[in-house]
């Protein structure tokens, strides 16, 4: 796992993440990271791992597609995400392997409901600890 580090966000209706990392990977790793901490009142470690992939033109739409991807597991797989590595990115693709738990497993720590990611105001930009992005979720 990457370097790098999150912070929550005071947004008006919705959620948002700040993370920063010294590379691409290491952001959607932190992204990933704070936007599990906003659903999960403690995080467990995972029962398994799993892998989903991202996509995008840009390293905004990269980011936004991997943490839609991890998002969407509970819906579609049944499997809450409690961790995440971005196993390589290339040509606008990344693999990235999800340490998940069974909603059953995890339904008494789901504290928020995150219905989306959104691209409001997405940039990801270079900062003192090298790329940073806030990223706001749909709740």
């Amino acid at each position: 796992m990457a370097e790098g580090r999150y912070e929550i966000v005071e947004h008006t209706a919705d959620l948002a993440v700040r993370a920063f990392a010294p590379d691409l990977a290491g952001l959607i790793e932190q992204a990933a990271l704070g936007m599990i901490d906003l659903m999960l009142a403690d995080v467990p470690p995972p029962a398994r791992e799993i892998e989903v992939v991202g996509e995008g033109a840009s390293a905004e739409e990269l980011l936004v597609d991997c943490l839609r991807e991890v998002l969407l597991l509970i819906d579609l797989e049944g499997l809450v995400p409690v961790g995440i590595e971005v196993l390589d990115i290339d040509e606008g693709r990344a693999r990235c392997r999800v340490g998940v738990l069974p909603v059953p497993a995890a339904r008494a720590l789901l504290e928020q409901d995150i219905k989306a990611v959104t691209y409001h105001g997405i940039e990801v930009r270079e900062s003192a600890e090298g790329l940073e992005v806030t990223v706001v979720f749909d709740v």
